[in-house]
């Protein structure tokens, strides 16, 4: 019998280059695109379809990219890895919300930005997306006309189009849209596939509520959408297989309460939803709380000191009393990549706090309001995007 012939040396050098080039930190896109300039034989490895898939089934979830930070009327954006958007600053608007890959915008020609309008004032979303710089603006909010000088309470989220097990290539996005209206919340969608028109507002069934919703808190886990409503212990829940708002109770114990910026919504690996908690003793120590929600009751996780997560002088000074305000290390967001990343602002800076190594990283200095909307994504070089002549950072897509 023949033997059978040796292998292809080429054929073994092609797979073990892209064996490498798979290896390559997700978070450090610039060397992704450097590498499709080595040749021609790297760069169509790189921007072809097998090799975007494979990438992110290698490396599983997307990193954290960075981080945008709402000043006044406008955006920065504050890169953490080597990506660069086109434009870091955006005018006239302020951010509420991301996805892999995109982030929600609240737009108002012409007038001074309000997250809380009144009568008569049409409130504009904007889906933008820092990779390609392509921003779709949304038609006017549905909201409900309020009577008299009161309000309408809203929060709003983007998502992916095709909800779990998606890759996100090229795939599309719908936003949704809760509020409150005379004590009575209701929902409305967005979706380019439905007519890029909203959706007729949708009343909740149960009864009256006092939800005060804030922009940016809003959390997605498993098949839900969860938004966290101050003041009131409430989290609203939004299903997205059945379009369905209800309302859970955040009551664990007296001082565990949902309280301005000691408080963030968290999501676990496995699509459970959490809360995150800070708290401050008479003795100037600062800890931090987990509670998981596990069939419908909240399991409390071991709290940390935050002295073991942050640096001595990011803490407060223990010579001032706890309520005093600027020296606390405030929680200021989440962002769904592996095991989670919460964010705090201390007197140093924006602290990265990765839940699942206790590893902190100092991001940059306390821009704008307390709150941050993370942004987290893969970038990867697209198709007949990269020539000689761009930078490490151009060419890259979602």
């Amino acid at each position: 019998m023949a033997a059978a012939p040796p292998p292809d040396p080429t054929v073994l050098i092609e797979d073990l280059v892209e064996e490498f080039l798979l290896r390559i930190p997700p978070d450090d896109p610039a060397s992704l695109a450097r590498a499709a300039l080595v040749s021609r034989h790297w760069h169509r490895v790189i921007t072809g379809p097998v090799f975007r898939r494979r990438f992110r089934e290698f490396h599983r979830s997307p990193p954290l990219q960075g981080y945008i930070s709402n000043i006044h009327n406008s955006i920065h954006f504050v890169p953490i890895s080597s990506f660069r958007p086109r434009h870091a600053d955006l005018d006239d608007v302020i951010a509420i919300h991301s996805s892999p890959g995109r982030v929600l915008l609240c737009r108002r020609p012409g007038k001074g930005l309000d997250v809380f309008p009144g009568k008569g004032l049409d409130v504009f979303l904007s889906v933008w997306d820092p990779i390609t710089d392509e921003l779709r603006d949304l038609p006017a909010l549905p909201l409900p006309v309020v009577p008299g000088p009161c309000t309408c309470n809203w929060d709003a989220a983007v998502i992916c189009a095709v909800g779990e097990g998606c890759n996100h290539i090229h795939c599309g996005f719908k936003v949704v849209c809760v509020g409150t209206s005379q004590r009575r919340d209701f929902s409305c969608v967005y979706s380019p596939e439905a007519g890029s028109c909203w959706s007729d507002l949708i009343f909740a069934a149960s009864g009256e509520h006092t939800n005060s919703f804030e922009t940016g808190t809003c959390v997605h886990a498993g098949s839900s959408l969860y938004f966290l409503s101050r003041f009131n212990h409430e989290i609203v829940k939004y299903d997205l297989l059945t379009d369905r708002m209800s309302t859970i109770c955040f009551r664990v114990e007296p001082d565990a309460q949902i309280n301005g910026m000691a408080t963030v919504l968290i999501a676990t690996e496995d699509g459970r939803l959490g809360v995150a908690k800070t708290s401050n003793s008479t003795l100037g120590c600062s800890t931090l709380h987990l509670w998981i929600r596990d069939h419908e009751r909240w399991e409390e996780r071991r709290p940390i000191e935050l002295r073991m997560l942050l640096p001595d002088d990011a803490l407060r000074d223990p010579q001032f009393p706890p309520e005093f305000f600027p020296d606390k290390p405030w929680l200021a967001g989440f962002a769904g990549t592996g095991a989670g990343v919460i964010f705090f602002k201390t007197r140093l800076g924006y602290f990265a706090v990765d839940l699942n190594s206790g590893r902190s990283k100092n991001i940059g200095g306390c821009l704008g309001w307390g709150c941050i909307i993370p942004y987290v994504s893969f970038c990867i070089p697209a198709p007949g995007a990269i020539s000689t002549d761009e930078g490490p950072e151009a060419g890259l897509e979602g």
